[in-house]
């Protein structure tokens, strides 16, 4: 266990992260799904050799992810971009087994250069109302064609879809079962004389796959009920999330406490450089050892940056702190370590991978 003084890192716990794999590896088995994990959400090494030998494959964006894996071995890779480099379209096809295209100007532009190279799709935004978090609201967002002009576009202009192979919907966050079954009922009455056509239906992401609420059964029953309608289609998913959902924590030491109230703890950390994710969806941490209950102990964990809103949170504690304690952060592994940055002179956080601890 490396010293806490050494404060700020990352403890990625491998054996936890094998659990999550474990899960996916198992779906796979009884459902036929190709599960692909999105890099977008932790790229480092310590995972994603160990990611690699239990998934299909990966979903990266662009030349610089796809160069992140690979040394590891990929039966799949999908890419998808909401705008593509011109110089990096056809390089990301050559190295892809399915690729998608956001909207009808990048497909009219691109897909006669990629249909020989890879298999193409479009990603459809299907305007479903979902109860999600604003900041992945994606119903009337920059992601995918409406559905109701693609499906008008696809009846009158048949040739221009020639080379259509899948069709990709990204529309969850942090969802259970009843969002995919709803997806699922949107694609059945929508595309019904568009699907015979396909060969692969993507369908996204933001399914809490290794969540303990999340209802593993019902997932396999609609697989199977969507495999026995359409036999012919290849069913992905690319988890982000729920692959890196619980494998580690972020350790802080205090280096200051300002009395006040609440009195100010200030953490060799900052929102600023090593937790963005947190500013953006404006979520609240779990601290270890912190208490469920009101007590005298009432804390402002604050970063060491020189923003004035530089707060993680108020919480409360079974004993005072003092400066050089440690303060864990749980769950902290997703959308962390890639959004680093060194705002104020603060160094990025290191990646510890622990095989147990």
């Amino acid at each position: 266990m490396p010293n806490r003084l050494n404060a700020p890192y990352f403890i990625l716990q491998k054996e936890r992260l094998q659990n999550n794999l474990d899960k996916f590896e198992q779906l796979s088995r009884y459902t036929a799904v190709i599960f692909l994990y999105t890099l977008k959400g932790f790229d480092e090494p310590e995972g994603l050799s160990q990611i690699s030998n239990s998934l299909s494959g990966f979903s990266i964006g662009n030349l610089a992810e796809l160069n992140k894996i690979s040394e590891y071995e990929s039966r799949y890779i999908h890419t998808y971009s909401p705008a593509y480099y011109p110089n990096e379209v056809l390089p990301l096809a050559k190295a892809s087994s399915t690729m998608s295209f956001n909207s009808i100007t990048q497909w009219e532009r691109y897909h006669k250069i990629c249909s020989s190279q890879t298999s193409l799709g479009l990603r459809i935004n299907p305007k479903l109302p979902l109860n999600q978090p604003s900041y992945c609201d994606g119903s009337s967002s920059k992601f995918g064609v409406a559905y109701s002009k693609f499906i008008l576009l696809y009846q009158r202009d048949r040739e221009l879809f020639k080379h259509l192979e899948g069709l990709h919907f990204h529309i969850f966050c942090h969802q259970d079962i009843s969002a995919l079954i709803s997806l699922l009922e949107h694609i059945d009455n929508r595309y019904k004389d568009i699907l015979p056509s396909l060969k692969w239906l993507n369908l996204g992401g933001g399914q809490e796959f290794t969540s303990a609420k999340y209802d593993s059964q019902a997932f396999i029953e609609t697989i199977h009920k969507l495999k026995s309608k359409h036999p012919h289609l290849n069913i992905y998913f690319e988890p982000c999330s729920s692959v890196v959902s619980d494998v580690g924590e972020f350790y802080t030491t205090i280096l200051d406490i300002i009395e006040d109230s609440p009195s100010i703890a200030i953490l060799n950390t900052s929102i600023e450089t090593h937790l963005l994710d947190i500013a953006i969806t404006k979520k609240r941490v779990k601290i270890k050892n912190a208490s469920h209950y009101k007590t005298p102990y009432r804390y402002q964990l604050s970063g060491m940056s020189c923003i004035a809103g530089d707060t993680i949170g108020t919480y409360y504690f079974d004993s005072p702190l003092s400066i050089g304690d440690t303060i864990i952060f749980e769950d902290m592994i997703g959308y962390t370590l890639v959004k680093q940055t060194t705002f104020n002179g603060i160094e990025k956080a290191k990646l510890i991978s622990l095989s147990s601890m």
